[in-house]
């Protein structure tokens, strides 16, 4: 049997003109006019233990979707539900924000003390959990994240993959079923995004819902569902695979298409038998299986 979806939207659609309107009235960077119509007519689910990423130029509208998620941004018209809990309801928001935990693309706007265990703990020191399962929580959020010989240490000290990972660990200590993720890796090197990559897919090994917003393709290639959105409208969804694979799609859509798509393709075009591969990894072994056969 189907497990319910833990998100949902139901011909969501979102105009900025309304956003004052809106718990948080500040308009995110997709904004370019009053009047635009940042969503328009989303239906989509997202399973309980899922990881489904969101692609899309930038005013696709992908950071405005994951806003609606947690209740940050509210529908101009149709429904989202997030764990069951309708999101325009503004007695829910509290909880609804239990279940959905967000980080954002700058770590350093995130940062509110000047210990990193300290910032772990602010969050669940705002709900009222008790001193000892704080602790508790603080330890566990670190550890999953790879981050607990870092405990005592000043976040300004910090590189960015690891504050990063800190925030992270602040979302994660209040325990929520769905960690939502708005291009966590814009300001990192490619060495801090592959450390995210790691700590986002180990959680989601261990059962946690996954929302991931980001332009990079490798980051995407991981998750289950990949959903490409233009004008405020999903272009594009399936696996990986499925997506990844319309080369000439993706181009139409201003995407960039990933680099082990591309190098399939040239060796087709060689006379290499190889099939279209998402995953770098995935081309690899098969290159070597073909080498091995030879």
């Amino acid at each position: 049997m189907t497990p319910p979806a833990i998100v949902e939207f139901r011909d969501v659609s979102y105009r900025y003109k309304d956003a004052g309107q809106n718990r948080q009235a500040k308009v995110d960077r997709e904004q370019t006019a009053a009047s635009v119509s940042a969503l328009d007519g989303i239906t989509l689910d997202v399973k309980p233990g899922e990881f489904v990423a969101v692609i899309g130029h930038n005013g696709s509208g992908k950071s405005t979707l994951a806003k609606h998620i947690n209740a940050l941004f509210t529908p101009s018209q149709g429904t989202v539900l997030t764990a069951g809990l309708d999101t325009s309801d503004p007695d829910l928001v509290f909880t609804i924000r239990s279940h959905a935990g967000m980080v954002f693309q700058n770590p350093d706007a995130q940062m509110v003390t000047s210990i990193v265990a300290d910032d772990v703990a602010f969050g669940p020191e705002n709900l009222a959990i008790p001193h000892e399962q704080i602790i508790s929580r603080v330890d566990s959020a670190l550890d999953s994240v790879k981050m607990a010989e870092f405990a005592d240490r000043n976040p300004a000290h910090l590189s960015g993959g690891q504050k990063q990972r800190v925030c992270i660990a602040g979302v994660l200590a209040m325990q929520p079923d769905i960690l939502i993720l708005d291009e966590p890796g814009a300001m990192l090197d490619s060495r801090g995004r592959r450390g995210i990559r790691r700590v986002v897919r180990e959680l989601n090994d261990g059962g946690m819902t996954v929302v991931l917003i980001t332009h990079f393709m490798e980051e995407a290639m991981s998750a289950d569902r990949v959903f490409v959105m233009s004008a405020g409208r999903i272009a594009l969804q399936g696996t990986p695979k499925q997506v990844f694979s319309q080369k000439q799609r993706l181009r139409e859509l201003k995407m960039e298409v990933p680099f082990s798509i591309l190098l399939a393709e040239a060796l087709q075009q060689r006379g290499i038998a190889v099939p279209n591969m998402v995953k770098p990894s995935e081309l690899k072994e098969e290159l070597c299986r073909l080498r091995l056969s030879e």
